[in-house]
């Protein structure tokens, strides 16, 4: 965001604006003291605004905020409100639309030119915030994605380095269930309820090749020795023809090498009996590859 975008109102009197202009609705007034123009973005306004209420000095952008600004995927119960964390002893903020917190330890990274805890951090951070489940998808995407944020290692050192804290046994229940592979929330929901059904864990991002050793496709979760792939299907796969056609051809190469491949949408997950049955069937009933 351009700085003439956000100043302080001492600044905009000083600059020739009329108190009427610096109360009309050219400009956000996030936080008291502080204009934005109105033409920003809403959420970089917030961030802009505190920042500058704050001089720009001892703070970091935290917890679900941190996380929006390094992508990593967040529920809607995480709300709106931006989440500020500044030093242990130092008073945290108590704004309208702000959630301060006070940190004993903390590891700081830039985001857009915004000081942000890091990944690690930060999705120890979430530990307090998230369900299980979501924090088991924050962390798969960390570690998981093709340029990963943070690695396993890292997550378990943050635990390590704050025992004893709010959320610390919750992140290490759920680093338990963190796996590399997992590229999107569904695939990792998925995976989940295979686990908390009972069955064997799949392989994530398994290469399917061809008796000469061609890469034929890569399936999101397989059952190798069963040659059973499973596919979660986002709304591209349905909305997308050239995704749609894509598809059929890849589907019709993989089950001609002998494999059977279960497409699953975000309906199968909200219904799954359905489904699960019929993995545990197959996987019950399809012959090992060593067999004859």
């Amino acid at each position: 965001m351009p700085a003439e975008h956000v100043f302080s109102t001492t600044d905009g009197r000083r600059n020739g604006l009329t108190p009427a202009q610096l109360r009309s609705r050219a400009f956000l007034r996030p936080i008291r003291g502080v204009r934005i123009s109105a033409e920003s973005d809403e959420f970089e306004a917030r961030l802009m605004a505190f920042a500058v209420h704050r001089s720009w000095r001892d703070f970091v952008f935290s917890h679900s905020t941190a996380a929006r600004l390094l992508g990593i995927p967040l529920p809607l119960y995480c709300g709106r409100d931006v989440h500020v964390s500044v030093p242990a002893g130092a008073r945290a903020p108590a704004i309208s639309g702000y959630v301060g917190h006070a940190l004993t330890r903390w590891s700081v990274t830039e985001v857009g030119g915004f000081p942000v805890t890091s990944p690690a951090q930060t999705w120890l951070d979430l530990a307090t915030m998230l369900h299980p489940e979501d924090l088991v998808i924050a962390g798969d995407h960390l570690v998981g994605a093709k340029a990963p944020l943070a690695t396993v290692e890292e997550l378990r050192a943050a635990i390590a380095a704050s025992a004893g804290r709010r959320g610390s046994g919750r992140a290490r229940s759920a680093l338990d269930r963190v796996r590399i592979g997992s590229e999107s929330p569904g695939e990792t929901r998925l995976r989940l309820l295979i686990a908390d059904a009972g069955l064997p864990e799949p392989v994530l991002n398994h290469n399917i090749l061809d008796p000469g050793g061609a890469f034929i496709a890569r399936v999101d979760l397989a059952y190798p020795e069963r040659r059973v792939a499973l596919e979660y299907e986002g709304d591209i796969h349905r909305v997308d023809r050239r995704t749609w056609m894509n598809d059929i051809s890849r589907r019709e190469r993989v089950e001609d090498l002998g494999w059977r491949m279960i497409r699953i949408t975000a309906d199968d997950l909200h219904r799954p009996a359905p489904l699960l049955i019929r993995i545990r069937r197959l996987l019950s009933t399809r012959p090992t590859r060593s067999s004859k």
